[in-house]
């Protein structure tokens, strides 16, 4: 009776293979495989920071706008419009 048959093993062998080829392949092709992945989309998170333990500011990208959108605790959530043909703060009940 072998502790480990020669069967489990080669499968073992050949799964983490394949895992670890499929890593390759998404390490080397990373930047084209995210950027096919947001094609088509319109709304994007351009990028977001913390203010403190429970407030953030985030930046929103809708097509050629960016939107500054500020979630504070205790104030709820504003969004300011960064560019675009309209700079004028968007009150909070139109979110």
């Amino acid at each position: 009776m072998e502790l480990f048959p020669f069967d489990k093993i080669a499968t073992l062998v050949i799964f983490l293979g394949t895992l670890f080829l499929l890593w390759l392949v998404v390490q080397r092709h990373k930047g084209g495989l995210s950027q096919q992945l947001a094609r088509g989309k319109r709304m994007r998170l351009a990028e977001t920071t913390a203010l403190g333990p429970t407030d953030r500011a985030m930046i929103l990208r809708v097509d050629q706008q960016e939107f500054l959108i500020l979630k504070i605790k205790g104030a709820g959530i504003s969004l300011h419009p960064l560019s675009g043909p309209s700079a004028t703060a968007v009150p909070e009940d139109a979110v």
